[in-house]
């Protein structure tokens, strides 16, 4: 398995991990609360984690091209 992180600043961190985690919802499945979201696609996952004003990705794939694709749609 491959990992990528990445992390995003941002004062509305609560606001923005909910948005993310509806959006995604609509079409594959999303667990989701207050603190973080495990976003499931069918290449791969990721994981954001909710601090007061970080988000901290994590995203896991088989291999090279799929995490490309979760990185160009996570992005």
């Amino acid at each position: 398995m491959l990992t990528s992180q990445a992390t995003l600043s941002t004062e509305y961190a609560d606001k923005v991990l909910y948005k993310l985690s509806k959006h995604f919802a609509r079409k594959i499945p999303v667990d989701f609360n207050t603190e973080y979201a495990n976003i499931k696609f069918p290449y791969g996952e990721c994981c954001i984690q909710r601090t007061d004003t970080v988000l901290a990705m994590i995203c896991t794939a088989a291999d090279y091209d799929l995490l490309a694709k979760i990185e160009w749609v996570v992005n």
